[in-house]
């Protein structure tokens, strides 16, 4: 082991800048780490680790979900004398995750220390019992002093809560003098964990790793994931810099990429940039130099001419590491050409204003500032000194979501930025421009309101339900200059293009009827006390899935936006966006395997009781009367009843529309409300248990035995859930 450390030390210092170590010394250590390895479970929600080192390659790898484009959910680096391994989870520290797991672990101890018996701390890691159980000797620590750290061969960390790069520096300092960590993080939600602070500009061990080529990444992935396959062999495009080369090479009349290695490679260039802190670096010089083609026009995408995969390779990176560097460049930038399709050009002879903007820290996410931000203008932002450095951020742009891994790109794929307010003047420029607004952290030092002053901005089309009427709307606010606007309540705010928003005449009456449609679903889920802020809707010219999806905000397409500002005794917003609203609104205790495409259905459906005063079930063709007939007629028929009530979500809705038919909608709001009622015990932790308590409380408060009309749809629950309901009357639904 030993012998080794040293060469790869001694090929470190020889080997030229960018150049990936031999792919047989990477095969040889995959190897030995994965030796009697053969699966190891998913746990929880990981994220991507971003490789770029020439001394850093992954270990764990799986295709993301995207076209077979693998993301590396673990990965190693050496490091002067020593050895880190990440993990894109904190779960993967313990031993627990099953599988091979336990066997991992103690291969990556061995590998990281370089000896049999090492001396192991634990930093807010579980583990000392299983670490027994292995034959080590494992001790928690209570901090990372350098003092402490001598005193270990390998730490493992749970990273999740270090943000002082003094911190980060000490540990990777560490390490470079021979230690082996062994770190863990799920970088997705650091925002949440950190008060809204960005992993790549606040976290410690993030910044620290930089010069080893490893780091975490605020990215999701893996969703179809279940076990990740032990394979010595893995691409060598998942190491950015050798992808780098790649894209070097074929320029120069080297090799030419496959579409597959193209993707591949591109992939692990934008997991890599989005790693890298907001300041000039040499993996952002190395992707400029890779990409340097003075002759070549600044690739623009369109609706109408995309651009795609299969016919625009090379201008889809091109535009990828664009707008990653352009999003990452912490100083003033040019307008991107982009920009004048989507979002869209700001006239130029509009006044650029200064405002004063009120801030309220107990409402957590953006705030809205009525203002416009055109592309390539710097925008400064100026907080009270106390607000300085408290998670508060400067926001361009609603159009968040990231099309880098589609196959088709209608806009670049990346056109929002944000910036930490750390000091108490910001200056920011986005390339594309935006619509501004100020990040309020989810946790705050203080809740006292406060004002940020906005210098350079357009004014936007911006309707406040309450404080503005239809008059200042129609007179003065709908004519302000830029290309996109918002109407908002407490409960809801729409972002459209301005010209949409003009077709507007009686705002008030629209926001009037957003507020009642969330305040509904707020209060059939329980969930008013819960609300901090407004939910948000936003129309895009391409979204990262689907026809909307749900989050914050709430994506839709262009041609949806005028639906979604419609509202009259004729028209008014149908079923999509009650089902995305239904989609915020699921909690797990009612949604398991199978419901995650119903439950928010049935509060979809309220919406049309509640607000709208109309029949309930009008509301989608899938639950339409001959529709449910022909439901009926499938389960005489279906072998299996549970797996076609799960695969099918308007087949296992019409069971719920059986419920509230019969029962009423009370009887809905009475289940979602027993979550909060300590009469009806604990809440669920797992399927199983979510399916028994389904039958147990809907049973209980109709006060009919359910159980038989659960067996008729083929929903299992368990002989004591049944037991638990049997003195109750038998309930079957007249159709059944």
């Amino acid at each position: 082991m030993r012998v080794l450390s040293l060469l790869l030390l001694s090929l470190a210092l020889v080997r030229p800048a960018w150049t990936q170590l031999p792919e047989q010394i990477i095969r040889a250590e995959r190897e030995k780490l994965l030796a009697g390895v053969k699966s190891i479970p998913k746990a929880g929600a990981p994220g991507p680790v971003a490789i770029w080192g020439t001394l850093a390659f992954p270990i764990l790898a799986s295709p993301g979900g995207r076209e077979g484009i693998e993301l590396a959910v673990a990965a190693v680096a050496g490091h002067g004398k020593g050895r880190i391994i990440l993990f894109g989870h904190n779960s993967y520290l313990n031993g627990q995750a099953g599988g091979d797991h336990a066997r991992l672990l103690s291969n990556c101890i061995q590998w990281s220390a370089k000896k049999q018996k090492p001396r192991i701390g634990l930093k807010n890691v579980n583990a000392i019992a299983e670490l027994d159980k292995l034959g080590f000797k494992a001790e928690a620590i209570s901090d990372l002093s350098e003092k402490s750290l001598a005193r270990y061969d390998v730490i493992l960390l749970n990273a999740q809560s270090i943000t002082d790069p003094a911190e980060g520096d000490q540990i990777v300092q560490w390490v470079a003098r021979g230690g082996g960590l062994i770190a863990g993080m799920t970088g997705w939600a650091f925002g949440q964990t950190s008060g809204g602070k960005k992993l790549a500009s606040s976290h410690g061990l993030n910044q620290a790793l930089m010069p080893a080529g490893i780091a975490f990444t605020d990215q999701s992935g893996f969703d179809p994931t279940q076990a990740f396959q032990a394979r010595i062999e893995l691409p060598l495009l998942l190491n950015a810099a050798e992808a780098i080369n790649a894209l070097k090479q074929q320029k120069t009349g080297g090799r030419a990429l496959t579409p597959e290695d193209m993707k591949q490679a591109t992939s692990a260039i934008q997991i890599a940039m989005a790693a890298q802190p907001p300041d000039r670096n040499s993996l952002q010089e190395a992707v400029t130099a890779a990409m340097a083609n003075p002759s070549a026009r600044q690739p623009i995408p369109t609706k109408e001419e995309p651009l795609t995969q299969a016919k625009d390779a090379d201008a889809r990176v091109q535009l990828g590491m664009e707008t990653r560097m352009l999003k990452l460049a912490p100083g003033a930038v040019n307008a991107h050409p982009a920009h004048e399709v989507f979002p869209g050009k700001a006239p130029t002879n509009a006044p650029r204003v200064s405002a004063e903007v009120p801030v309220q820290p107990t409402v957590p996410g953006w705030t809205s500032t009525g203002l416009y931000a055109a592309a390539g203008e710097t925008i400064q932002v100026t907080v009270p000194a106390a607000m300085a450095d408290q998670g508060y951020a400067v926001r361009i742009g609603s159009h968040s979501d990231l099309l880098y891994d589609l196959d088709r790109w209608s806009r670049a794929p990346d056109i929002t930025k944000s910036l930490p307010l750390t000091t108490p003047i910001t200056s920011i420029t986005s390339a594309f421009g935006g619509l501004i607004y100020i990040e309020v952290p989810s946790r705050v030092e203080t809740d006292a309101a406060f004002s940020v002053q906005i210098k350079g901005g357009i004014q936007a089309p911006y309707f406040v339900l309450v404080r503005d009427t239809d008059e200042q709307w129609n007179t003065d606010l709908k004519k302000r200059p830029a290309p996109w606007a918002e109407l908002a309540c407490d409960q809801m705010i729409l972002t459209v293009p301005s010209e949409v928003a003009r077709t507007v005449t009686t705002p008030t009456l629209l926001m009037e009827f957003w507020k009642r449609v969330v305040e509904a679903q707020d209060d059939i889920s329980n969930q008013r006390a819960e609300r901090k802020r407004p939910e948000r809707m936003v129309a895009d010219v391409q979204i990262s899935a689907g026809f909307m999806h749900s989050g914050y905000p709430i994506m839709l397409h262009l041609p949806e936006a005028l639906e979604m500002v419609t509202f009259n005794r004729i028209k008014f917003p149908g079923w999509g966006f009650h089902h995305e609203i239904g989609h915020n609104h699921q909690r797990g205790d009612f949604t398991f395997d199978g419901t995650v495409e119903v439950t928010n259905n049935v509060m979809g459906m309220y919406v049309y009781e509640a607000v709208l005063k109309k029949d309930w079930l009008i509301g989608h063709t899938a639950i339409a009367p001959e529709r449910r007939r022909a439901n009926l007629e499938k389960l005489k028929q279906v072998s299996d009843k549970w797996a076609q009530w799960k695969s099918d979500p308007f087949y296992a809705l019409h069971s719920y529309i059986q419920l509230v038919q019969a029962f009423g909608w009370e009887s809905w709001r009475a289940y979602l409300h027993s979550f909060a009622d300590p009469q009806f015990g604990p809440a669920p932790k797992s399927d199983d248990e979510k399916r028994d308590q389904f039958l147990v409380r809907y049973s209980k408060i109709t006060k009919r035995n359910l159980g038989p009309f659960f067996d008729a749809w083929g929903i299992p629950v368990s002989a004591q859930a049944k037991a638990e309901v049997s003195s109750l009357e038998t309930w079957m639904p007249a159709e059944m």
